[in-house]
């Protein structure tokens, strides 16, 4: 007898420390590829979520609808997404914090931190 998923379950920390650490993963691979290859931070963050969303296809169904697996992967595809977007903001307001002083150091002309801006 298959029991119903209660809310308590579901509010739990561990219940979100996989979207957590997809989101920290999909940052950490993101922008490894723009410091390297100069690829578009925020579309490659994007398409990565969507790829890490997929294991909710691989993962065992249990006998839950393909329209209800979709909208799964859809929420935790844009969960993934939000994740690594607000990790990358938070590496950016550590490592870039607001500037104070007009003498501040800066990058040489061309050069990519590896926290920055994904606009």
């Amino acid at each position: 007898m298959v029991e119903r998923a209660k809310v308590e379950e579901f509010l739990q920390p561990k219940a979100m420390l996989t979207p957590g650490i997809a989101g920290g993963v999909t940052m950490l691979i993101a922008n490894a590829l723009w410091v390297a290859f100069a690829l578009p931070p925020r579309w490659t963050s994007l398409v990565l979520s969507f790829v890490l969303g997929l294991l909710v296809f691989v993962a065992k169904g249990g006998g839950v609808p393909l329209w209800q697996r979709a909208v799964y992967y859809l929420l935790n595809s844009l969960i993934i997404f939000s994740v690594s977007i607000g990790t990358n903001y938070v590496g950016v307001g550590v490592t870039h914090p607001p500037a104070t002083q007009t003498n501040a150091p800066t990058a040489p002309a061309g050069a990519r931190s590896f926290f920055s801006d994904w606009r």
